[in-house]
């Protein structure tokens, strides 16, 4: 598959809005994506708004667990834009 790259740039808002619909996609709660890393809710919420950036383990994790890429997660590409070859 090929993609296209539409964001070059680190966006932690983005991030923060592609974790929060990848939760709601899986209905999960702050409080249940927040065990699922091992961490706690108030964590999560800091993603969600965009105050940091996401861990590489908890991106790695949120990745293997629900099948999506990182470049997704990151913002960094649109599943829309997908080809097949």
């Amino acid at each position: 598959m090929q993609y296209t790259v539409i964001n070059k740039e680190i966006d932690r808002k983005k991030i923060g809005n592609s974790l929060k619909k990848i939760r709601e996609e899986n209905k999960l709660t702050q409080t249940q994506l927040a065990k699922v890393l091992n961490t706690v809710q108030p964590v999560i919420v800091n993603y969600e708004n965009g105050k940091f950036l996401i861990a590489t383990p908890f991106l790695y994790t949120i990745c293997k667990k629900y099948n999506i890429s990182a470049d997704y997660l990151l913002g960094r590409i649109d599943i829309n834009t997908l080809k097949k070859d």
